[in-house]
């Protein structure tokens, strides 16, 4: 199942309401800290990051996620599961009265699939907000499930917030990524990842021509022809604006990210967004996401003439990431796969020391997919 982890509270009512936390596998904290009481007080103005809250699966939960107000005896009960009119075998974000009857089914939102017969799907993050639309305070107020309304992180994130996309390499590989990395526990998969920022995407990829400049800006964020996208993690905020993120990215980081450095395990898009999220003062990219990557560039890393044969097979080794932070590869299984995909999604950035690739005929009539960006 899909879990959906409640990551931002919200209150911009005069009310008082609690969150009641139905799920036991999940101990949750405000700020980074655990909540010693089984129900977190969300008074007037309360703005705060939580983690480990979510809302319960229904079938493992009896009264769901419980939000309620202190001076009234009102209870919204909240629950994940499936919906019968849905025949795309998806889980839905619920409401449910005290006797836990569906109400507001018109809010409900989808989560996403399902995976391995409905046990192991990936997670959601979404964000609380109570705001009541009821401005006259001599009106009878709102209903709780009225004021209540959820969202995804993203829509409620801080305009600077920096994105980790991460995408499965393929859509033949989504269920054993799904397999390896869900919400039960979280291994390693074959992945590829981009750098969302001010709302512009950003990833490295291998070039036909290798001294044309590898990092492109995608057209359109978490889209992509080839690669699935899979989820997104807020790795935090940054505090360069967003013409700095541009002169840092076309000025500082293309020059040294050229296509033909690309390598499968030691110099590719995971790389990429380690250092680009270190550049922007944010968390680094998760091990998990690394995983399989760092395995593979561990596992060849073998003495002559063992060396000589990894070298014949993924070719010449390039340089490491540059950067403070050495991690892993990108996984794919063909490293053309990279080359062919930027070639439909991609705004390729070229600086003075990477001149604009000579493209064919049929792909530059493509709705003109490249478009090239002078530093």
């Amino acid at each position: 199942m899909v879990v959906a982890r409640i990551v931002k509270i919200r209150n911009t009512t005069l009310r008082t309401f609690y969150v009641k936390p139905g799920d036991y596998f999940y101990t949750p904290s405000v700020d980074g800290k655990p909540c010693s009481e089984s129900t977190i007080e969300v008074p007037p103005g309360f703005d705060q990051s939580t983690e480990g809250l979510t809302v319960p699966w229904e079938t493992i939960s009896s009264r769901g996620l419980e939000i309620g107000e202190a001076e009234s005896e009102q209870i919204l009960r909240c629950i994940v599961g499936p919906v019968a009119t849905d025949g795309d075998n998806k889980d839905w974000l619920q409401f449910r009265s005290v006797e836990s009857e569906p109400i507001e089914e018109q809010r409900w939102f989808p989560l996403g699939l399902r995976h391995i017969l409905g046990t192991v799907g990936t997670a959601v993050d979404v964000a609380l907000t109570f705001r009541d639309t009821r401005s006259d305070c001599t009106e009878q107020p709102s209903p709780v499930w009225e004021v209540a309304h959820f969202e995804r992180a993203e829509k409620a994130a801080a305009h600077n917030a920096v994105f980790l996309n991460i995408f499965d390499l393929a859509s033949a590989l989504s269920v054993p990524n799904a397999i390896l990395c869900n919400t039960v526990f979280t291994t390693m998969g074959a992945f590829h990842a981009a750098i969302e920022v001010y709302g512009e995407e950003w990833a490295f990829y291998r070039t036909p021509n290798p001294t044309s400049c590898g990092v492109c800006k995608s057209l359109r964020p978490r889209h992509h022809p080839v690669h699935v996208y899979r989820q997104s993690i807020n790795l935090g905020n940054t505090s360069l604006k967003d013409w700095e993120v541009r002169y840092l990215i076309r000025a500082k980081l293309a020059t040294k990210w050229p296509g033909g450095t690309y390598d499968l395990l030691r110099h590719n898009c995971i790389h990429f967004c380690e250092e680009l999220s270190l550049a922007l003062g944010v968390q680094p990219v998760p091990s998990w996401v690394r995983g399989l990557h760092e395995t593979g560039a561990n596992i060849f890393q073998l003495p002559w003439p063992l060396s000589a044969i990894n070298s014949a097979i993924f070719g010449r080794s390039a340089p490491r990431a540059i950067g403070n932070r050495q991690r892993g590869s990108d996984g794919e299984t063909e490293e053309n796969a990279e080359t062919a995909s930027m070639t439909a999604s991609e705004v390729t950035v070229n600086s003075s020391a990477s001149p604009v690739p000579t493209l064919p005929s049929a792909t530059a009539n493509q709705g003109g997919a490249f478009i090239g960006v002078t530093s």
